[in-house]
């Protein structure tokens, strides 16, 4: 008798184990499934499930905590200011990207993750602002600019994990300001004019 009874309790604590594990495993993958946030507009504060920019659209994330990353699609437009990216950004296509820029006194930003931003068009703020500006910022990954068609400034961030061009129309600018770059740096920077 106290065989089965100790098999039933043996069945009962792994039966509970395994409901426990699922749950677990539900609750994770709920997690994982949340959907992205569409931004057209000034967004600040918590955002969970990531940002997604589409064409079109014009995106201020102003002091920003985003979780899950930052896409801007083909056409989009993004500033951040003060903002804490975790999850990194990723571009291909944009009409715009200025992350921290010191033209606008925006605030850096910390970006916990990489930077990619490819194909971005020849620029649509006004003269002589880049087309890609990655300034005054805090980057945990590498940043790679490929392919794309307007000015870019990279300045006065702190980089862990190297700087790579290729493929683009011009070659970045520092502003006098070059980036403290923690692994392989694979651009060549603009002569700063007088």
């Amino acid at each position: 008798m106290d065989t089965i009874s100790n098999r039933t309790n043996t069945v009962k604590r792994l039966m509970g184990s395994l409901l426990g594990i699922l749950g677990l495993a539900l609750v994770v993958s709920s997690n994982v499934a949340s959907a992205a946030t569409e931004c057209n507009g000034a967004v600040s504060g918590a955002v969970v499930g990531g940002v997604v920019v589409n064409a079109g659209d014009f995106c201020m994330l102003d002091g920003a905590n985003v979780s899950g990353g930052v896409r801007v699609n083909s056409g989009g437009i993004l500033i951040a200011c003060g903002s804490v990216i975790n999850g990194g950004i990723v571009s291909h296509g944009a009409a715009g990207i200025l992350i921290g820029p010191e033209e606008i006194a925006c605030d850096g930003d910390t970006i916990n993750g990489g930077v990619q931003i490819s194909n971005t068009g020849p620029g649509v703020f006004p003269a002589p602002a880049p087309s890609i500006a990655v300034e005054n910022s805090a980057i945990s990954g590498s940043v790679h600019l490929t392919g794309n068609q307007g000015m870019m400034a990279v300045a006065f961030n702190t980089i862990f994990g190297g700087l790579f061009c290729s493929n683009n129309i011009a070659n970045p600018t520092d502003e006098g300001s070059p980036s403290v770059i923690t692994g392989p740096t694979r651009c060549t920077f603009e002569e700063e004019s007088e």
